[in-house]
């Protein structure tokens, strides 16, 4: 079996949101498929270059078309081919994979810091007198492209759930959620939970407002309330606030001392750099899946989480928190560093839950077999179908 793993940036190790399709991909070639990493680079689109929406649905629309009947499988994000099926082999199973859902924009509000929220107001004010015709064409082409896809793909329960409540058939709908391959579990292995003091907390991801930013500086205040040593250390944090400085004007200066502060880390070496931590805080309002917390559980850490999207199907239930509750979190985080046995019991079992349930040999043989099952079906369904390449049909934006 061939596959065509798309993404709208270029591949790397080091950004969450394309290190999930290399790892499958690397899966997937353990079990015999040929896989080809679909990028800004063969789509000729220049690397550097600002992603553009237009462009790059064009470009990989192109693409495909080139390679008519080159993939049995083809994974593309779920808003980037808004062209009618038809264009494209009949015989190959579309794949639609959501990364952040949309839809939930509508229901999860991030908190914002007092300039953001009043350029976001002004924002508002433009959209009211204006029409916001870019996020109409983006819910057009959203819709439209997974209209036309054989198989959604998402990460999680909720995102299922949420695809069902907008009437999208739950039969063609699968979960498949990220996971850790077997030889960088192993890295893992010689990582402890610390019975030493000062206390420590991690937190792996990019620092921004959907991720909490907003509430990390007043759970670590209330921490440091009962726990004056302890530290915080953020990991891969670059992004929206790309430097250490802007990520540290979340918190009081007080207690600047007392965090470390990592925008951009080697994949692995977070092994190395979750050394002498105790739990993980992973405060974020919305994800797809939230692969920094699958990480820190993997390093034995009890990662305390909100129930969102994503971390809800795996972080241990007694561990999430109300989305927003930041005192709740912090009481939590409290409650198991205060019990040593509390905290190794926890420990042991975040990570027994990754071992056992994501690994990513053993997700990637699930994958095959739900590939082959709807490519199977397809096949059926499409049987004496000739070629059909009418370029007229493609949807208007």
């Amino acid at each position: 079996m061939k596959i065509a793993l798309c993404s709208k940036g270029n591949f790397s190790l080091e950004k969450g949101f394309t290190k999930n399709r290399i790892e499958l991909a690397q899966g997937l070639e353990g079990l015999g498929w040929n896989t080809t990493l679909v990028d800004k680079k063969l789509l000729g689109i220049p690397e550097k270059e600002r992603y553009n929406a237009l462009k790059h649905s064009l470009a990989l629309k192109q693409y495909l078309q080139d390679n008519y009947y080159e993939f049995d499988v083809i994974l593309y994000e779920y808003d980037t081919l808004p062209f009618n099926r038809d264009l494209f082999n009949p015989k190959t199973l579309f794949v639609a994979r959501p990364a952040i859902l949309a839809y939930h924009f509508s229901i999860v509000k991030f908190k914002h810091d007092l300039k953001t929220r009043l350029s976001l107001f002004t924002k508002e004010i433009k959209d009211l007198v204006f029409a916001n015709k870019e996020k109409l064409q983006h819910q057009k082409r959203m819709d439209f492209s997974l209209s036309q896809s054989d198989l959604i793909q998402v990460q999680n329960k909720q995102d299922r759930d949420m695809l069902i409540f907008k009437g999208y058939a739950a039969d063609r709908i699968i979960i498949i959620p990220n996971g850790i391959h077997s030889h960088r579990i192993l890295k893992f292995n010689n990582i402890t939970i610390e019975k030493t003091f000062p206390l420590q907390l991690a937190f792996v991801g990019t620092f921004d407002f959907r991720k909490g930013a907003m509430d990390f500086g007043p759970i670590f205040t209330a921490l440091k309330e009962k726990f004056p040593e302890i530290r915080l250390k953020l990991l891969g944090t670059g992004g929206l606030f790309a430097t250490k400085e802007e990520v540290l004007k979340f918190f009081p200066r007080k207690h600047h001392p007392s965090i470390e502060v990592h925008p951009k880390f080697k994949a692995d070496n977070l092994p190395e750099l979750l050394k002498g931590c105790h739990a993980g805080i992973f405060p974020s309002y919305l994800e797809s899946f939230g692969f920094g917390a699958l990480e820190m559980m993997c390093a034995g850490l009890p990662v305390v989480a909100y129930n969102v999207p994503g971390p809800s199907d795996f972080i241990l239930p007694e561990l999430l928190i109300t989305r927003g509750n930041w005192k709740g979190m912090a009481h939590k985080i409290t409650e198991i560093l205060q019990s040593p046995d509390i905290l190794e019991e926890l420990s042991k079992r975040a990570r027994n839950r990754v071992v056992k349930h994501y690994c990513w040999e053993n997700i990637a043989k699930t994958v095959d077999e739900q590939y082959r099952y709807f490519h199977s079906n397809l096949q059926n369904e499409n049987s004496g179908v000739e070629k059909n390449f009418n370029k007229n049909l493609i949807y208007k934006a």
